[in-house]
């Protein structure tokens, strides 16, 4: 079996060093760059072509929160796991909300690296192996994301269109609103707190409708709380925020076949 290919952005050398000998140690993984400039990286990415990409969220310059954005714009379905000294819930959700798909503190490395590196791999061949064996059945499935934050709703949408669904983004209600008067979706993911508006309200209004059609519906929310509110209210699923790519696309895949 090919090694996973790896590649490290951290403005530490000593560390990127480090860390390079620890995966190098393993016969599964393999280190295709190491950079201590996330410019750089960035430059070598699509010659390069790594399945998984480590990034620092503290480096000097362009640092990580910068850095994984760009990274994911250029190569939607590569693993990225942020990696900092800085354990908190904050720098967590921030690093997901950039676009990793895992933070793995550096304290914890020896320990979490490997596993969260293989789990992310595999999740990404699952995912090519379902689009690969029904890519006809994917394109006809359409996606409406009702998202306020345009960069979350513009991350959303390019994973799964690279997953070959048909997508719509509305970034209000009453966008989605008219989406819904117009066509017929397979899944919605509605965020809850839109603006002014909610996306319960929209959920509310149109149960018969998305039920009738079978549309399968995936509410997004940053508090937890709402989760049997939502379930209540027929909703076939609640995620979290912050959402990992990989596990929103998966998600989708499973719920779209249905």
């Amino acid at each position: 079996m090919k090694p996973i290919s790896v590649m490290l952005v951290d403005d530490n050398p000593t560390f990127l060093r480090a860390t390079a000998q620890f995966i190098k140690a393993h016969d599964d993984l393999s280190i295709v760059g190491a950079f201590e400039k996330g410019q750089d990286a960035l430059e070598q990415l699509q010659a390069l072509s790594p399945q998984v990409i480590l990034v620092d969220l503290a480096m000097i310059g362009m640092p990580g929160l910068e850095v994984i954005p760009r990274l994911r714009e250029l190569m939607p379905h590569a693993g990225i796991i942020a990696l900092t000294l800085l354990n908190t819930n904050n720098f967590r959700k921030a690093a997901l909300e950039a676009g990793a798909d895992a933070f793995v503190p550096k304290a914890t490395m020896r320990t979490d690296l490997l596993p969260t590196i293989r789990q992310i791999v595999r999740a990404e061949d699952e995912q090519i192996q379902h689009i690969s064996s029904d890519t006809s059945a994917a394109a006809a499935r359409r996606i409406l994301i009702t998202e306020d934050n345009a960069d979350l709703g513009r991350l959303y949408s390019k994973a799964l269109r690279q997953a070959n669904y048909e997508v719509h983004l509305a970034l209000t209600i009453q966008e989605a609103r008219d989406l819904l008067q117009s066509m017929r979706f397979d899944v919605l993911l509605c965020d809850i707190h839109m603006g002014k508006d909610r996306g319960t309200d929209l959920l509310k209004d149109y149960s018969e409708k998305l039920a009738t059609s079978g549309t399968q519906i995936i509410m997004v929310s940053g508090q937890a709380q709402y989760r049997g509110m939502c379930e209540q209210m027929g909703a076939d699923f609640f995620l979290e925020k912050p959402v990992s790519i990989t596990t929103l696309v998966a998600l989708v895949n499973r719920l779209a076949a249905r």
